[in-house]
Parts: structure tokens; C-alpha cells; sequence
């Protein structure tokens, strides 16, 4: 069972075996501390195992400098390496941007309204559905889905952050698809196209081939 317990009253416990690779947790200003090790971050707490086998939560504004960085050393280890070529749209803009840049890839920004518009159906079935875009799409670009959903309520800050790209890239009609550079800079934009994947992959290779000869 895990208890959460002040420093006051962990300093008061007995502990009579420390484990050698144990650590000594400080509080912030105080000095008043703690041994045991380190198992997980659990929203806004440290999880700590003491020697008698037992744990503890201690809330993480109460480490010191020193023990935060070591819990966030931790927890950056143990985070999986980042996926790259694979085929995923992503729904957050900010997040694509930083692939775009790691991943040295342009981004397709697809302004949809994927409940309700048929063409925007019709190019996602016809074109980005297909194994063919899907392979070509891994290695060259980052998707992005701008929706405008008509029958489902989409989450405040994703909905807020779409109108503003609506806003900034001045969409008139959907489906719009803008294409930008690894650096977020504008590069062209189309929609709909005929022809299925193979023909769509074609049109935009000669959109960003287009841009970079006018450079």
C-alpha cells in the first residue's frame, strides 16, 4: 500500500537496513531528508520505496533542485526514442513543427472537414488512406489534419489552434491542403485532386519542385 507522508513525519520513521544503492531525498529549504529509491513520477508525486519495503509519495515541489533533476533525469530514460518514418497524423501543430525540423521533412498541413465535406472524404479515401501515399508520405513529409469537424466537438485547444491556421493561411474552402517547409516557412498549397496516390504524389512533387526553382 502507498502512503503519502510529510518529511516531518518521515524523518520521525525508524529505518533500519538501507539498500546500498539507496538515495538520500532533501526537502527544499530544510534539512530534513529522506532515504529510499526512486520507482516512478506519479502526476505531481515522487514514488519512493523505503528499505523495509514499503512506499512512499512525496510531492515533487517539495525535492530540492537537486532531487528534480535527478527524478527528471530518470524519466527522460525512460522514455521511448522517438518513431520516425512512420505514417501518422498528427493533430497538434506545435509538435509537428519539431518533427518537421528532427526529421528534416516538409509538412502537409490538411484542412478538412472530415465529418461532413465529400471531397475531403474522397481525397483521404482515394489518396492518404492508400499503402502508396502512406510509403511515399513516411519518408518525405509530416501530416497534419486542421479539422473542422461538423457532428463531433473537438478538444478547446485543438479547435482554438485550427482557426488560427485557418486564420493565418486565409482557408476558404475545404479540402485545402497547404505544404510547408522543415522550418514551418509556406511553400504552396492545392486540394483535391483526380487520379489517385501515384498522381497525387506526382502534383506534389511538382508544387515543391515549382517553389524551390522560384528560390
Amino acid at each position: 500500500m502507498i502512503k503519502s507522508l510529510s518529511f516531518l513525519s518521515l524523518v520521525s520513521c525508524v529505518i533500519l537496513a538501507i539498500p546500498a544503492d539507496a538515495r538520500t531525498w532533501k526537502e527544499a529549504g530544510s534539512d530534513r531528508t529522506v532515504e529510499g529509491n526512486y520507482v516512478k513520477t506519479e502526476g505531481e508525486n515522487v514514488v519512493i520505496t523505503r528499505a523495509n519495503g514499503t512506499s512512499i509519495k512525496i510531492p515533487l515541489s517539495r525535492l530540492s533542485d537537486e532531487d528534480k533533476q535527478f527524478v527528471s533525469d530518470q524519466e527522460a530514460a525512460k522514455a521511448p526514442p522517438p518513431v520516425v518514418n512512420e505514417f501518422k497524423w498528427e493533430t497538434d501543430f506545435a509538435l509537428a513543427k519539431k518533427r518537421a525540423k528532427d526529421e528534416k521533412k516538409q509538412m502537409l498541413l490538411d484542412f478538412t472537414g472530415s465529418d461532413w465535406c465529400g471531397w475531403c472524404m474522397k481525397l483521404k479515401k482515394e489518396v492518404f488512406d492508400t499503402e502508396e501515399f502512406k510509403n511515399y508520405a513516411k519518408d518525405h513529409l509530416i501530416m497534419v489534419e486542421v479539422d473542422f469537424p461538423k457532428h463531433k466537438e473537438l478538444p478547446a485547444e485543438e479547435k482554438k489552434q485550427n482557426e488560427k491556421l485557418s486564420d493565418e493561411y486565409k482557408i476558404e474552402g475545404f479540402p485545402t491542403v497547404i505544404l510547408l517547409s522543415s522550418s514551418g516557412h509556406y511553400v504552396n498549397r492545392t486540394g483535391y485532386e483526380d487520379g489517385g496516390p501515384e498522381s497525387y504524389i506526382k502534383h506534389l512533387k511538382e508544387l515543391l519542385m515549382h517553389r524551390e526553382k522560384a528560390k
